[in-house]
């Protein structure tokens, strides 16, 4: 998708585990240390990681919202988006979404991409305070955000900005070209983070433990984003191209959870 620049959803019929950045949600639960009841994907594409919430977390109820009613029509067709009973599918966008709901989240994932682009305004200020407002107490919001090795400055201007917002905010460089940021409505210390990890699902051990001996602390944002600045498109388009000049190698890892 997106000028064929995208991978939005995996299907396979042996494994919800991808090694890819989809498996990455699944370690963020129990970080929180209580169990997992509601949960928000904003940005649901074909359903990968509901489908995955499914199976490790089967408890929770999901609801997935997506932008187009084709690729939730395309998910119920080839990747099993009817998997999970207890997904429920929003067709809607992620922030009239989040304004128009009255239900408290454990967990709020945003991975609404246009490739290589985050929407500015899923990263800003206002948009962080919106999210935190929706979230039941202690819980906690995942962005996947896009990064190039040893570039963090798109990162670094989300975390930055979701720390001005949240108490505790974590960044986890899981895959090359991927970068996570945590932003938890209480904090925790960090070794108390780290016993909560490791009993998480034994199937996930080897991703909670990448997890745990990997994840950093972000610190508030001297300039923090806002509606109206967030140079979301001009920092990625600089961030690839230099990338690119140097002769960088658009190549991804999988994770240790690949099939």
């Amino acid at each position: 998708m997106n000028e064929g620049l995208a991978v939005h959803s995996i299907w396979r019929p042996d494994s919800v585990l991808t090694g890819g950045e989809w498996d990455t949600y699944l370690a963020v639960p129990p970080l929180l240390g209580r169990p997992l009841r509601r949960v928000a994907i904003l940005g649901n594409a074909g359903g990968t990681t509901a489908r995955a919430l499914g199976v490790f977390y089967p408890q929770a109820r999901v609801d997935g919202v997506e932008l187009d009613p084709a690729v939730t029509a395309v998910g119920r067709r080839f990747f099993g988006l009817d998997d999970n009973p207890r997904l429920h599918v929003f067709t809607a966008d992620a922030r009239p979404f989040l304004r128009s709901t009255d239900t408290r989240y454990d967990l709020i994932v945003v991975d609404a991409y246009r490739p290589p682009y985050v929407p500015f305004y899923l990263a800003t200020r206002e948009f962080f305070r919106l999210a935190r407002s929706r979230l039941a107490p202690g819980g906690a919001i995942v962005l996947n955000v896009g990064a190039t090795p040893g570039d963090h400055r798109l990162a670094n201007g989300v975390s930055g900005t979701l720390a001005t917002e949240f108490p505790l905010v974590l960044t986890w460089q899981a895959l090359r070209f991927n970068q996570f940021v945590i932003g938890f409505d209480r904090p925790a210390p960090r070794a108390v983070l780290v016993r909560r990890l490791r009993g998480g699902p034994s199937r996930l051990r080897s991703l909670t433990a990448l997890l745990a001996r990997e994840m950093r602390t972000a610190s508030p944002a001297e300039r923090p984003w806002t509606d109206d600045r967030a140079p979301v498109e001009w920092i990625t388009d600089r961030m690839i191209l230099e990338f690119a000049a140097k002769g960088g190698r658009f190549e991804e890892y999988p994770l240790p959870t690949a099939p």
